[in-house]
């Protein structure tokens, strides 16, 4: 199985990709934002649909994806819609999510779909058809009051794995040191096992900042910073992501030469 590859992008290989949320209210606003990180160069625009003002209304939505997607040439569109028991805007109830995530696929705009699987009742059967509708599936999975043990986090990654998710996501909140030491071995371990399956690994907050910036040593392969409004605690602007992020490419490729 070779590395997943989307628009000009290897995932899962070399440095992380940058990716940036959009979490505008109004369509305005949306486009406004995602024309400037497309614009900075980011590889990956998240549009947090949870923020979306007229989330309900699936003719302005489609309407705002479309131009998203026109905007989005070169740029690897993701869509997400992050529930509040994940740390989102608002809440919407299954079936309307499950018919949302239908709906983004049938649009065949996004490169990319998140799925939250731990809060769908059959979430293997809801990935599968997403992959039918010819969408890439991101699965998340966060954690805002702890860190699980490296076992778990293992065991949530190979889970998502098992249901079909082209790509596996984990977010924890550190209260120490070391549970960030914690999340960055299970991510490393999960890129021993499976080298060709890309894991998005990540702590949140202040402690959480090396979690960011160690993707290329440890296995995640996407990273999210900022341009504005931050979408989670701990994100760092993206000209700052990007700089530490190739200083540590250039490190690693003069230890190989040496």
């Amino acid at each position: 199985m070779g590395l997943m590859e989307l628009k000009s992008y290897q995932i899962g290989n070399g440095k992380p990709l940058i990716c940036i949320p959009v979490v505008g209210r109004q369509q305005e606003e949306i486009l406004g934002a995602a024309k400037e990180a497309v614009r900075q160069g980011t590889a990956i625009l998240e549009w947090r649909m949870d923020w979306y003002s007229q989330i309900d209304d699936w003719g302005r939505t489609q309407e705002v994806l479309e131009e998203l997607a026109a905007l989005c040439k070169d740029t690897v569109l993701l869509c997400t819609f992050r529930s509040r028991q994940q740390g989102g805007e608002r809440e919407i109830p299954e079936e309307k999510y499950i018919a949302l995530l239908s709906g983004i696929a049938q649009s065949g705009c996004a490169d990319l779909v998140d799925v939250e699987a731990k809060e769908l009742s059959d979430p293997k059967g809801v990935i599968e058809s997403l992959h039918r509708q010819k969408a890439a599936v991101l699965a998340s999975q966060h954690y805002f009051s702890h860190t699980p043990k490296v076992g778990e986090l293992e065991e949530d990654l190979c889970w998502m794995k098992g249901l079909g998710a082209d790509i596996g996501k984990v977010a924890v909140m550190p209260q120490r040191n070391t549970d960030v030491l914690r999340l960055m071995e299970a991510t490393m371990r999960m890129k021993e096992r499976y080298p060709a399956y890309p894991v998005v690994t990540m702590a949140m907050g202040r402690l959480g900042l090396l979690s960011r910036i160690s993707g290329q040593i440890f296995g995640s392969c996407i990273t999210f910073g900022t341009l504005g409004k931050s979408s989670a605690p701990g994100q760092l602007p993206m000209e700052e992501v990007a700089a530490i992020l190739d200083r540590i490419a250039e490190s690693l490729e003069y230890k190989d030469e040496a």
